[in-house]
């Protein structure tokens, strides 16, 4: 097994005891997910745990799993979003048959082309509470399952209402072709979310509250936005109208999406698509004020939670809206409702 240099290199090497539950994730990630084979090259790009974001367990029992199966593997020490792409044009990363992402780089590729050759996968499960737990241990195989029976549902719908307890009253169709739009090029683990659903044909309004947060496409400063009060973003067609709210909110809410657009040069009002959580086993532990970037690109997965991305005619665009406890009514029938997805 080969690694990076510095303090983040010795702590991945030290040795760990690991669980059977740890070691159940890291083979649901290397087989279900990533397809290893013996013989193959590996490479965990793995961010510094002192960023707060990732640990250096979850890693390091990958790595080690994947050179008991017989994998040849590097682990590169990273970054956060501001460093260490660079390692992302050396040999090793591009010659890679299998390249797993414990860093947020990784979301920041998802739409991007990757290496021609190999496979890339995104890790959401960054703690071994929660890469242990149902959220990591559940089948991969499974869960691509339900993605794509909602995906299919969805899509082939005629209508979709989507509500909320805070008062979000939001209507629209699919696209006519009831094709699914394309996905990202990077694998995600655990799989929790089905395709986006294009906004272009939904109108209403979404009510949002808590925090506006940032999708994890580029970083930028301030990441999140602090609402306290409930204000409305009235929608036609996909492209934000105005809001409807407390004043002060409301001023905040258009500073914070004129800053965003200026600095990337995007249309601020577009509202590009939604999708909501499929895996019951996504938690956060913590609570959002703590860090509200952190507690969105955590929680993003779980049924309770809806989210839009707005600011940029692309996927993800760059400011996060999130909806929670939805209810996704499709055709007269709840997909979404309390928390939940209604597998029936």
């Amino acid at each position: 097994m080969q690694h990076g240099t510095g303090s983040f290199d010795t702590a991945l090497a030290d040795p760990i005891e690991t669980t059977g539950s740890l070691q159940d994730a890291a083979r649901n990630l290397l087989l279900d997910c990533g397809a290893l084979k013996p013989g193959q090259r590996v490479v965990i790009l793995a961010e510094d745990p002192a960023l707060g974001w990732y640990d250096a367990i979850c890693p390091a029992v990958t790595a080690r799993l994947a050179a008991e199966l017989g994998a040849e593997v590097s682990v590169l020490p990273v970054g956060g979003p501001d460093s260490g792409v660079g390692l992302l044009t050396e040999a090793v990363f591009e010659q890679a048959d299998l390249r797993i992402y414990f860093a947020r780089i990784g979301d920041q590729s998802r739409f991007c082309a990757q290496p021609a050759h190999g496979i890339s996968v995104m890790v959401y499960a960054r703690l071994a509470e929660t890469f242990g737990s149902d959220f990591g241990v559940r089948p991969h195989a499974e869960m691509l399952a339900l993605k794509e029976r909602v995906n299919r549902r969805l899509f082939e719908a005629s209508e979709i209402r989507i509500t909320c307890p805070r008062g979000t009253e939001l209507r629209g169709t699919p696209p006519r072709s009831g094709s699914e739009p394309e996905d990202v090029t990077v694998r995600r683990f655990p799989m929790c979310m089905p395709a986006p659903m294009p906004a272009a044909g939904f109108s209403g309004r979404v009510a949002l509250a808590g925090y506006l947060a940032p999708t994890g496409s580029r970083a930028y400063e301030p990441a999140s936005l602090k609402l306290d009060t409930t204000v409305f973003a009235e929608i036609d067609g996909g492209r934000i109208t105005g809001h409807t709210g407390a004043a002060e909110d409301v001023a905040a809410i258009q500073r914070h999406y004129d800053h965003v657009s200026a600095l990337f040069g995007i249309d601020p009002g577009v509202v590009h698509s939604w999708h909501a959580g499929i895996h019951a086993g996504c938690s956060f532990p913590g609570m959002p004020e703590a860090n509200p970037d952190l507690w969105s690109n955590s929680v993003f997965g779980s049924p309770a939670y809806l989210h839009f991305h707005t600011c940029g005619d692309y996927a993800p665009g760059e400011i996060c809206w999130m909806v929670a406890d939805p209810m996704v009514v499709a055709d007269g029938e709840t997909f979404w409702s309390h928390g939940r997805l209604h597998l029936d």
